[in-house]
């Protein structure tokens, strides 16, 4: 009887732990997969020519090799490492000052069909890109902003929907009884915004600017609409061309792909907690 009842005790403690050794190697699995590019992609970018089509591959290089690094850079450009950092500035910067903005209007706001004119502005999310990159390529055209700094950045800045639903769900969580002591002691909406709701929103902010920035450095598709000129290519416009380029030299290209997403790296590394934390604050994690 009391091995029965030892049986029964323990079976609940190890039907868990054999789910959750499942899930664990389950994950181990997918994270392999997905690492497997970016181990090779690092490795590579060390290697001599020589080891780079080697079968079966050879993860570890010997010799190392560091001049991949000056050569990559010299063909990635100086002006194209500007332009990619002015375009991703721009883009966190403006996108930012709009959503924040939209999601105080629509968080704390009152004004007719508020709530309509929000959830219209959360159906512009469904509708693709490729719908309206030939108007929005028209517009630009026709102002004449095509291969030029204003014509790069500024469309993109109204195509921030998913920020404003972020920021208004960050600005919900803030109580409303802060706006109402500001607004007593005359306080107008853009100063309550300002010196009230955006110093408590750093957590979102960091969120928003890490995954704005991720998307903006690897833009590639507006900016090879816009540009023309050499002089306003950005990186990732450089790494196609250069893709074509150095069939042969895959160990440089590997390299040049390596400098080009350590800046953005890094950006994700030092943001990652905050970026965290505005996601669970903004009620997304539920």
């Amino acid at each position: 009887m009391r091995a029965t009842m030892r049986l029964s005790a323990g079976w609940p403690r190890r039907q868990p732990l054999a789910a959750g050794t499942v899930t664990y190697l389950i994950l181990l699995g997918l994270a392999f997969f997905m690492l497997a590019p970016f181990a090779y992609m690092l490795t590579t970018a060390f290697k001599p020519p020589t080891q780079v089509y080697q079968y079966p591959i050879q993860w570890l290089p010997n010799p190392i090799m560091w001049s991949n690094f000056p050569a990559a850079f010299e063909r990635l450009t100086p002006r194209a490492f500007l332009n990619s950092f002015i375009f991703t500035a721009a883009i966190v910067l403006g996108q930012g000052l709009v959503t924040t903005m939209g999601g105080f209007a629509f968080a704390r706001l009152e004004f007719p069909f508020r709530n309509t004119l929000f959830l219209a502005y959360l159906g512009t999310m469904m509708i693709p890109f490729q719908v309206t990159m030939i108007p929005t390529f028209i517009i630009v055209a026709r102002l004449g902003w095509q291969d030029t700094y204003q014509g790069l950045i500024v469309p993109i800045l109204a195509s921030g929907a998913f920020g404003t639903f972020l920021f208004r769900q960050f600005f919900l969580t803030i109580p409303a009884e802060l706006g109402d002591a500001a607004v007593v002691d005359g306080a107008t909406p853009i100063v309550i915004y300002s010196r009230i709701y955006l110093p408590l929103s750093k957590p979102a902010l960091t969120a928003y600017g890490v995954i704005t920035a991720l998307s903006a450095w690897n833009m590639y598709l507006w900016p090879l609409i816009v540009t023309q000129s050499p002089e306003l290519r950005t990186l990732t416009l450089v790494i196609a061309q250069l893709s074509g380029q150095m069939n042969a030299e895959l160990h440089v290209m590997m390299a040049a792909v390596t400098i080009c997403l350590l800046p953005i790296l890094t950006v994700y590394i030092l943001g990652q907690r905050f970026f965290v934390e505005g996601i669970a604050m903004s009620g997304l994690k539920g």
